[in-house]
């Protein structure tokens, strides 16, 4: 199933979304249509397209076949459940931001999901414009409040206490219930400031009052309503910037300076051979799998390409996603793992597509540096099936790095398996890869690594 053959989608009451070629296009029910083009022709949604923060629209009336909106096609799209905590911080800032602007110019969001946001490069955009309706002046309460709570905070407060993974959201599409978390705290956990005003107290009253009625929200002055409630979501701000686990750091996050198979000069002879080859084949897209800390994602993006950086370390792609919002990279951080990628999800495992879905094709150059030794040591994947793979991801060109056997990655990684991978030589790389690329040429370093450029082969029809 390629990304066009998702279903349409079919939650929102007000439309239906469905991927055409270069767009994404929703179509709009007919009792919908007047709210909907108010909102997207507005000063505020103009507003925040041209800052780049809501996704481009544009109108299609087609008359008595209906009204479309035309979005740009976001070309890799990421799921909260490969973001980096950082990521999902970014995205709940614009989300709260969004919605705060919105007050001020009279609407408000109706929906706080963080599947209403995708990443283009590293910045976040919300791309559910239907997610606005008309505010009423005088209610002082967001109606999105407990869903923000559940889908944002909820699961990047569980990833600070309880190590709880954000890929869990996965299976967790309308976020966590406080009454389900309480059980998996500890007692001194329960009544921290962190955690009792979103999890302990909501579950005590949850218990107690049980099936009550909720009491409607109480009418207040125009200007005291928008107060208190630019006021909770300055206070929800707060309270995710808490939630927020402290930098950890990993044995991949610290690779780039702990790393003792390079020397100082070997090191940048990689790198010059790498910057050569970008600078030769100027890629629009660059894969970088296993891009560890994101030094070779970065080469990419200054070179001018757009860049996917693969990561399945956690510390380590949140540390590629900070790196490119401090230095303004366009680098999409994606939070998976190669060998065990994201699977479809939804109904009928068609409302997300899989990982490999989304990229298949997408780039003109995929990178593997330092990377297949451990597909094949770690993962067991034959050579013939990773160069397959990568046939499917690329385009034009790979960079594979070749770590020989007497490597001492290689051997640390071997554990003892030598009958089964301590002869596997260069010669097996490039009989693998004989079906599916030319090699273009290639570098020896010192160190007894090789660096191959290599060109996709013509496909057969």
């Amino acid at each position: 199933m390629n990304s066009d053959q998702l279903l349409a989608t079919f939650r929102d009451p007000a439309g239906s979304l469905r991927l055409e070629g270069d767009f994404a296009i929703r179509t709009l029910q007919a009792d919908a249509r007047e709210a909907a083009l108010e909102f997207v022709s507005s000063a505020f949604a103009m507003r925040m397209q041209l800052r780049g923060d809501m996704v481009g629209t544009t109108v299609e009336d087609n008359g008595a076949a209906g009204t479309r909106l035309l979005h740009p096609r976001v070309a890799v799209p990421s799921y909260p459940w490969e973001w980096t905590p950082s990521q999902w911080q970014a995205a709940a800032e614009l989300t709260l931001r969004l919605c705060s602007e919105a007050v001020d110019d009279g609407w408000i969001l109706k929906d706080a999901t963080p599947l209403n946001i995708l990443f283009v490069g590293a910045r976040p955009v919300l791309v559910d414009v239907l997610s606005f309706e008309r505010r009423k002046a005088g209610n002082p309460i967001w109606l999105a409040y407990g869903q923000y709570v559940r889908t944002f905070l909820l699961p990047l407060l569980m990833n600070k206490m309880q190590g709880w993974p954000l890929s869990l959201s996965l299976f967790r599409r309308d976020g966590l219930e406080p009454s389900e978390l309480v059980g998996a705290m500890s007692l001194r956990q329960r009544l921290s400031a962190d955690a009792f005003w979103p999890i302990t107290l909501p579950a005590w009253l949850e218990r107690r009052k049980g099936a009550d009625t909720p009491k409607p929200a109480r009418q207040m002055d125009a200007d005291a309503a928008t107060h208190v409630l630019k006021g909770t979501l300055v206070s929800l701000g707060k309270r995710t910037k808490r939630a927020m686990s402290k930098l950890t750091r990993s044995e991949w996050s610290e690779y780039q300076t702990t790393l003792t198979h390079y020397t100082a000069e070997e090191s940048a002879a990689k790198q010059v051979w790498v910057q050569q080859a970008l600078e030769e084949l100027h890629p629009n897209r660059v894969l970088d799998v296993g891009a560890n800390t994101g030094e070779y994602s970065a080469m990419a993006a200054r070179a001018g390409a757009e860049v996917v950086a693969l990561e399945r370390d956690a510390a380590a792609a949140d540390r590629i996603f900070r790196m490119s919002c401090d230095e303004g990279l366009n680098i999409l951080t994606l939070h998976a793992d190669l060998a065990r990628p994201t699977p479809a999800a939804g109904w009928e495992n068609a409302e997300q597509s899989a990982l490999l879905t989304r990229l298949e094709g997408q780039c003109e150059l995929v990178m593997l540096l330092a990377v297949i030794h451990h597909l094949i040591l770690m993962e067991q994947i034959p050579l013939e099936k990773i160069l397959g793979l990568c046939a499917r991801l690329t385009k034009k060109h790979l960079i594979v790095e070749w770590v020989p056997v007497s490597d001492p990655m290689f051997q640390s990684l071997m554990r003892g398996r030598d009958e089964l991978y301590g002869g596997l030589s260069e010669d097996d790389l490039l009989t693998a890869a004989a079906a599916y690329f030319h090699p273009l040429r290639q570098e020896k370093l010192s160190n007894g690594r090789t660096l191959f450029l290599m060109e996709l082969l013509p496909r057969k029809s």
